[in-house]
């Protein structure tokens, strides 16, 4: 959507220029502060601070009238170590063309008082994985000196936005100030902070002023969504009350933009797209199989290019290739021809931001989807490796918004509705181990048989790898990666099978599944007349979390799933083993019904000793005060690892 819904103004003029912009006026009367700041004990062990963040949004007109936006940024940072150098000796600049900058000073303070000042004249371009980027290398920064930098530049003119208030050092405050003609109404909104947002009109200007304090560094953490967790403030044009007091860029004007947009072209592609639709012999097919058959063509025949045009769908097969946009378009065509009703889905994924349904700035609108209201499920065009009723799980959870039709008259009329969408289940997605060994006449080794069994989200993170590997030398160093990350590197095998690969057939609803013999040595341990059997490293490496710092984000599982792992050990005869309650562990969250739990139990019968491990995340999305348990739970795999049976003779 950001890439064509710059929508054009019709904005009353007014004979306000650029030069009188608010930021100019700052930067004119900004006098440099040797003094330094006085930190308190926590800023000290930080690498550094940002003492001020002042971020100003103009919406005015240029000196040839046209309308513009202009941001300017101030920042005052205290250097508190090497790490803080090195991230702030080289500041990117946010703009692709020099051009754009209409301003730029930086000043680094040293101890002592000296100021060194750079400014438009050292801008230099670096190049990055075929990026350029304008830098300006600041001079003279030292540990416990400050930098202050203040730039002013030219950016699209965009009715929504959002701005970080956040950094990776503590943020005593950040100001952002938007700033526009008074009849131009902008509407803001804080996530994940609390802020104060105030608005008033001074000179013909309505100036919309957030104010955060004492903000935290961010910091990644497992299991979180760290873009979607940053303070940030989200904005949108609201009202141009020069032309009236209606509400624009509604959900609902949304759902028209969007229904339009993406059925360009839709009657002077039917012929074309007819025609495919008979060559593959897809017309005439009950409707779920057609949309497998039409999506299957779509998934290896058109390749998704991002940053391309949107071009209608006869262009599409022509091209052979399409932005997401012109996937969709080929993809509308071929329903509205096959009539099978759909629903037009746009929204965002969790890991990017949680949708606000009351907030309705279509800034949360990037990314399509296709409902079918008829059987409830969902099908990504543009995924390559996901087919019809699995979509990427980060889009799952999430608010949307859905464009339905209604009929009035003759009219198809598009209707806005903001739903959720579902989460998948456990029951959807598994990641199974089942194993049958013995030990070997010599005790050197255990030997026999694994399967690893996966289905939904968890199959998906390796079936699509066999589907586009045809190679047999590449599958073979596929299969050879994955048996040794289940179980250790050390690992020998053969006759490995892999079964359910193909995405473009029923195998893609079915469990991908990987089978082998194996023999591993490095489990077995000789203690004089004693073995030691390190049962636990048989269900492969775990993820382990310790704290460094205190938890800043609530928990998100990327999807509900549980691992289900089933080891036989047939014990040689003659033998004792000892140690077997250390394999009986029941970890949960401790509610009566656990939305989370590590438990395993064992029976010894006949020679055999069968262990069962029951690890389940029903609940994707977990609150940061239940991180103990969670942690609990998680490190119970890693612990599993380190359990270690005594085999002796009885």
């Amino acid at each position: 959507m950001k890439h064509f819904l710059w929508v054009a103004l019709f904005l009353t003029t007014t004979t306000s220029f650029a030069q009188d912009v608010a930021f100019k006026k700052i930067i004119e009367n900004q006098k440099v502060d040797p003094t330094l700041a006085t930190l308190t004990e926590s800023e000290q062990k930080e690498s550094g601070v940002l003492l001020r963040n002042q971020i100003f949004i103009e919406y005015t007109f240029d000196s040839l009238g046209q309308f513009a936006c202009l941001e300017g940024i101030f920042k005052r940072i205290r250097i508190n170590d090497s790490k803080s150098i090195e991230m702030y000796n080289k500041i990117v600049l946010p703009v692709p063309n020099t051009n754009d900058l209409l301003y730029l000073k930086a000043r680094s303070i040293s101890k002592n008082g000296t100021i060194k000042e750079v400014g438009l004249e050292a801008v230099k371009e670096l190049e990055e994985r075929g990026r350029v980027y304008k830098i300006l290398a600041v001079e003279g920064l030292e540990v416990g000196g400050e930098l202050e930098y203040a730039t002013l530049f030219r950016r699209n003119s965009t009715l929504f936005g959002s701005e970080i208030l956040q950094s990776d050092i503590p943020v005593r405050a950040t100001e952002l100030k938007i700033i526009t003609p008074s009849y131009l109404v902008f509407e803001a909104k804080v996530y994940n902070a609390p802020a104060s947002v105030e608005t008033d009109t001074v000179s013909q200007k309505r100036i919309t002023t957030i104010l955060v304090k004492n903000l935290g560094p961010i910091h990644e953490e497992k299991y979180a969504n760290l873009k979607a967790n940053i303070v940030k403030a989200d904005y949108k044009l609201s009202y141009n009350l020069s032309r009236g007091e209606e509400r624009l860029y509604t959900w609902q004007s949304a759902a028209e933009t969007f229904y339009d947009y993406l059925r360009t072209g839709i009657e002077e592609s039917k012929a074309d797209v007819g025609a495919l639709l008979t060559k593959e012999k897809i017309k005439g097919l009950p409707a779920e199989v057609a949309l497998k058959k039409f999506e299957n063509y779509a998934k290896t025949n058109i390749a998704v290019k991002e940053e391309e045009e949107a071009d209608v769908a006869s262009d599409v097969l022509k091209k052979q290739y399409a932005s997401k946009a012109g996937m969709m378009r080929l993809y509308i065509s071929a329903l509205e021809i096959l009539n099978i009703p759909y629903e037009i889905v746009v929204g965002c994924s969790r890991a990017d931001a949680v949708f606000d349904k009351d907030f309705d700035s279509w800034s949360f609108l990037d990314e399509y989807l296709l409902y079918f209201p008829a059987t409830k499920k969902f099908l990504d065009p543009s995924s390559p490796i996901l087919r019809y009723g699995m979509i990427d799980q980060y889009m799952e959870g999430n608010n949307a918004l859905f464009i339905k039709t209604i009929k009035e008259g003759m009219q198809t009329i598009p209707e806005a509705e903001i739903r959720l969408i579902p989460f998948s289940t456990i029951v959807d997605n598994h990641d199974d181990l089942m194993i049958d060994v013995s030990f070997s006449p010599t005790m050197d080794q255990v030997q026999g048989k694994v399967t690893r069994q996966m289905t939904g989200h968890q199959a998906a993170q390796l079936r699509p790898y066999y589907h586009f590997v045809k190679a047999e030398e590449e599958r073979k160093q596929l299969t050879n990666e994955i048996i040794k990350s289940t179980l250790k590197p050390d690992v020998t095998y053969s006759n490995a099978q892999v079964k359910n690969t193909n995405l473009n057939s029923d195998e893609a609803n079915k469990p991908f599944i990987l089978t082998t013999d194996i023999a591993l040595k490095s489990v077995l341990e000789r203690a004089g007349k004693k073995y030691l059997f390190k049962i636990g490293e048989l269900i492969g490496p775990q993820v382990e979390m310790y704290n460094e710092r205190e938890r800043q984000y609530s928990i998100d599982m990327g999807n509900a799933h549980a691992y289900k792992r089933v080891m036989k050990i047939r014990i040689p005869q003659g033998y004792k083993v000892s140690g077997l309650e250390s394999l009986k562990r029941n970890i949960t969250d401790g509610k009566a019904e656990p939305a989370m739990g590590f438990v395993s139990d064992y029976k010894l019968e006949a020679g055999v000793l069968t262990v069962t491990i029951d690890e389940f995340y029903k609940q994707v999305l977990q609150p940061i005060d239940t991180y103990e348990s969670f942690q609990k739970i998680i490190n119970a795999a890693a612990d599993f690892n380190k359990v270690t049976l005594l085999l002796e003779k009885s």
